[in-house]
């Protein structure tokens, strides 16, 4: 979305000569991890009377964000030079287009500004809610897709019925982890694991057993280091910007990483869960 610098009132842009000595720069980071694009932009604003406005919770920094190909569109509004966002990754396409700007947040009569350009200085000037104060250089964003070989965790687990065993098991000495199911619920597993409640089968399936292999890997990871699962795990998140040693050390609490991993499995199960009851009522 490219907005009009053409206004009947003044704005502060670079690209014109509406106020003396005064500045409006933005810089924004995009990190994308874990299914989930976390954006931050930091503000600079060089304009006293802006600067007041804001203050007075009368103006506010926002960041307008917006992605072509999928016409997803956001509004984030702070009141402090440092604004954030998180979007999930299904949302958005190709790239993102973020637009810094400052808006009046209520309506602001006869506004005046020691800096403002001499042609406005004598005019009665009004800004209406909604109206833009200060506007920044559109920053585009480009959206790589990630390498489905490494992000593919059914690729380093396998499922397999156990003939004799009463309770779910698992093995970890093999390049793939190994779920062990007792018979009965195993060609349940086989039955409904490709069904509508297919992720809630798997969260059912895959959540405690990722909990007890990050649980014993924090103890120690000797002899595990060299099997593909574990290279796989480490690479998914490395891939995703947090190094697997936190999962290790604590700083990423085990139930914390496998909902990373599984990318929000009880949220997909529910929603399944809620989409079948809705159509059956």
């Amino acid at each position: 979305m490219r907005f009009n610098s053409s206004l009947p009132y003044p704005v502060l842009n670079k690209e014109n000569d509406n106020y003396l000595a005064s500045l409006f720069e933005v810089e924004v980071k995009a990190e994308k991890s874990f299914g989930q694009v976390k954006l931050e932009m930091f503000c600079s604003l060089e304009n006293e009377g802006i600067e007041k406005l804001i203050e007075e919770g009368k103006a506010a920094f926002v960041m307008h964000i917006e992605c072509p190909q999928t016409s997803y569109r956001s509004i984030v509004k702070s009141n402090v030079p440092r604004l954030s966002a998180q979007i999930n990754d299904q949302q958005l396409r190709g790239k993102m287009e973020i637009r810094p700007f400052i808006i009046a947040t209520t309506t602001i009569e006869n506004y005046t500004n020691m800096q403002l350009n001499d042609f406005y200085r004598d005019l009665p000037l009004t800004f209406e809610k909604g109206n833009m104060l200060a506007t920044a250089e559109a920053i585009d964003i480009i959206l790589h897709e990630e390498s489905t070989e490494t992000q593919n965790l059914p690729s380093i687990i396998t499922v397999r019925r156990v003939e004799k065993s009463e309770h779910m098991n698992i093995q970890m000495s093999s390049d793939q982890i190994l779920i062990e199911l007792p018979k009965a619920i195993y060609d349940k597993y086989a039955e409904y694991a490709g069904s509508r409640l297919k992720d809630t089968i798997l969260a059912t399936v895959f959540t405690p057993c990722l909990v007890d292999v990050f649980h014993i890997l924090k103890e120690d990871t000797t002899g595990y280091e060299d099997y593909k699962w574990y290279q796989v795990l480490v690479q998914i998140f490395d891939n995703n910007n947090i190094p697997f040693s936190q999962v290790l050390d604590g700083t990423v609490p085990v139930i914390q990483a496998v909902q990373l991993v599984l990318r929000n499995p009880l949220e997909k199960a529910f929603n399944e869960i809620e989409k079948l009851i809705k159509e059956e009522d």
